[in-house]
């Protein structure tokens, strides 16, 4: 039994605890340093060129679960084969001249930095490697062009025995991924969700937790473990599959209940349109009462323990069937006195129906049934939020760099420079997808400074002593596990990857050592100038942070309601035949819930002042595109046959163009006032559909203003 499950820490647990060492991180970091030192005793002894290439490997490619060990290790072959195939094609096309390779390497660094930012899980991680996977045959081959071949065999080679030393010694002990933690997580986001519906619909106040922005965190936090949660595993990739759309649809029954609370706050304030809540005032609602129990049953069904579900008197799935049919009964009541359905109680049901997909999946991913054929009913893809801003940045900043050092390169042909720019393409690629990569170089200098002096240490004092190469591999092994040693302990856990990078990158074993010790010095340093250069770079090309992406993507999301303005304006006199389809409708809203879940995280985070902002921001996007696509709806199907619909049409184009235009300027500024001017005046026309008209006044009311109050505390 693990500590985890309540057993008493061994008597080297605690000593480790007490020496500062994360113990839980310590077998993992020590089996791995064993895994690099395999990788290079494996590699010298099929003489390879560069066996430390492969002890890199090893530490590149372990990861703490076996999921992710495999998928990760997939990956950098990948990788690798894509970058060893463009540096051959590279190297055969220039010719031996530096300039060809100097403007290739810096394109192809552009290129996978572009495609790395917009990737998410470990395929980021395969794309980077591409990157500097070239970068490696290219800037390390000396000689004619023909010659390149048994580098990049060497390279290919390494990484194979890298990932397989990786695979062999951690795969026995490496646990499975632990599906339980993120399925009561999401679990108990949805019995938030369905608990607020629940007192809504008994037109009770909600329990504590049941506010929008607080639900809205918890099914942030639900999207932060679903980055990695697929990697390497078939059922894995169901089971988030299943849980992002149940994200999805339940951030659209939170939009309607925060949207009807809204409208009743409006229709309650609005003391000078009582003819137009006259002809929106509803009927007496039907009773809700037998859905608000069985939405309770469920919510307690969902709160128990995953693994306790089948000892449950009232199971998951009992609940569940027993919610969507009475959900259905209040449908039907509804329908019988011929009245609409509530937006609240479609969105509702769809939920439900999408909660059976989800309860499937997850049951098949607590089994370990990874080798089901089953699939979730909502076979397409969710269309998730990519940094197109970030990955441009990245792409010019990666480019840019290697292209002034390319130059510098082919300049002066200096093989110190050529090295010094191999580090540097590393840094600028992998950091780049990192929340605040500078911040991160601090981190990475730090790590390869210690990494350097072990190295350094080992040249200096003990590799003097070897009588045979062989002797010098095996004098490596007290350095690789003390690379472990400071993987896991808590003042040297930050960085320590690079520990163990920079020290093997610089313990090439070649018998007899004719270097000096200030070659030794000389070439330490090109190593640590690598992360040293790339902090400037970020610092001062295109600085990100996490403050800075949050910044651009709540940019992003603001700006795709001018931009949905501008669409419709394109479509002039809209016609029957272009009506949007349901499929584009439901694509941008689930893009903007995964958008809207993605800034909620950054936001708490970075612990942003003006989060609170960010839920009120989320409907309000939310409700005015969905207003300017109901507006499309009712232009294209009218007939502007009076003088009164002629005027409304004009005015609906003088809000789209005002709505253009607010978009580009400042918050606040005067076109702000005429957007909501030019969307009162369309309001207030008597010829539109009362319900569009209070979703238009919402335009004027609360929409605009929120948006231009979130635009300014994030400008």
């Amino acid at each position: 039994m693990s500590t985890a499950e309540g057993a008493v820490p061994s008597w080297w647990q605690r000593a480790g605890g007490a020496l500062g060492f994360h113990v839980p991180v310590l077998a993992f970091a020590l089996r791995t340093a064993l895994a690099a030192f395999v990788a290079l005793w494996i590699a010298y002894a099929i003489g390879l060129e560069h066996p430390h290439w492969a002890a890199m490997s090893a530490w590149a490619s372990s990861q703490p679960m076996r999921e992710h060990l495999l998928s990760r290790g997939i990956y950098r072959f990948s990788g690798s084969v894509v970058g060893v195939v463009f540096a051959i094609a590279l190297v055969l096309v220039a010719q031996e001249s530096l300039w060809v390779l100097a403007f290739g390497l810096a394109l192809w660094g552009a290129l996978c930095a572009f495609l790395g930012n917009l990737q998410r899980g470990y395929m980021v991680y395969g794309c980077m490697l591409a990157g500097y996977s070239a970068a490696m045959v290219v800037l390390l081959h000396h000689g004619p062009a023909g010659s390149v071949w048994p580098l990049a065999w060497d390279r290919m080679f390494t990484v194979v025995t890298g990932v397989a030393a990786a695979l062999c010694v951690s795969w026995c002990f490496a646990p499975r991924r632990k599906a339980v933690v993120l399925i009561a997580q999401s679990r108990a986001a949805l019995a938030g969700v369905l608990q607020a519906t629940a007192a809504d619909l008994r037109q009770q106040s909600r329990p504590a937790g049941g506010d929008y922005a607080q639900l809205l965190s918890r099914m942030a936090q639900v999207e932060d473990l679903l980055e990695l949660y697929p990697e390497g595993s078939r059922t894995a990739r169901n089971t988030s599959q299943a849980i992002h759309w149940q994200q999805h649809h339940a951030l659209e029954l939170v939009y309607f209940l925060g949207l009807a609370s809204q409208t009743r706050q409006m229709q309650a304030s609005a003391e000078d349109s009582a003819a137009l809540e006259q002809e929106v005032k509803e009927a007496p609602q039907p009773p809700y009462a037998p859905l608000a129990q069985a939405l309770e049953q469920l919510v307690a069904a969902l709160q128990a323990p995953p693994q306790q579900q089948e000892d449950q008197a009232l199971g998951v799935h009992l609940a569940l069937r027993q919610a969507i049919g009475a959900c259905e009964d209040a449908v039907a009541g509804v329908q019988s006195q011929a009245k609409q359905v509530p937006p609240v109680m479609q969105a509702l049901y769809w939920l439900l129906q999408e909660m059976r997909q989800g309860l499937r999946a997850e049951e098949l991913d607590l089994h370990g049934r990874t080798r089901s054929s089953w699939r979730p009913g909502s076979s397409e893809r969710l269309p998730l939020h990519r940094d197109w801003v970030g990955a441009r940045e990245a792409a010019v900043r990666a480019g840019g760099t290697l292209l002034i050092f390319g130059i510098v390169w082919a300049w002066t042909q200096a093989s110190i420079v050529a090295f010094g720019m191999l580090g540097l393409s590393v840094m600028l690629l992998v950091f780049s997808a990192f929340e605040s990569p500078g911040r991160t170089m601090a981190f990475v200098l730090r790590g390869q400074l210690i990494g350097a002096g072990l190295a350094l240490l080992c040249q200096a004092l003990i590799w003097p002593w070897a009588q045979s190469a062989v002797q010098m591999v095996w004098m490596v092994l007290p350095f690789a596990l003390m690379g472990g040693l400071l993987f896991a302990h808590k003042r040297t856990a930050a960085g320590a990857m690079d520990i163990n990078m920079a020290m093997f990158i610089l313990l090439a074993p070649v018998f007899p050592d004719t270097a000096s010790l200030g070659q030794h010095l000389s070439m330490a340093l090109a190593v640590v100038s690598g992360p040293a250069l790339a902090w400037v770079v970020y610092r001062w090309v295109y600085p990100t942070n996490a403050q800075r992406r949050m910044q651009t993507l709540a940019r992003m999301m603001v700006q795709e309601v001018p931009a949905m303005a501008h669409r419709l304006l394109e479509e002039a006199k809209p016609s029957r035949g272009m009506a949007v389809s349901v499929a584009v409708t439901n694509w941008w809203q689930a893009q903007l819930h995964h958008r809207l879940l993605r800034l909620v995280r950054w936001a708490d985070k970075t612990q942003l002042p003006q989060r609170a902002q960010l839920p009120r921001m989320g409907l309000s996007l939310r409700a005015m595109q969905t207003a300017m696509l109901q507006l499309q709806q009712w232009r294209r199907e009218t007939i502007f046959a009076t003088p009164a619909l002629r005027r409304t049409e004009r005015l609906a184009q003088v809000a789209l163009q005002r709505t253009v235009a607010w978009g580009k300027a400042q918050p606040g500024d005067v076109a702000s006032r005429k957007a909501r001017a030019a969307w009162a005046s369309l309001a207030q026309q008597p010829v539109l559909p009362a319900v569009l008209a209070m979703q238009l006044l919402g335009i004027v009311q609360r929409d605009i203003p929120i948006l231009d109050g979130v635009r300014q505390a994030l400008r």
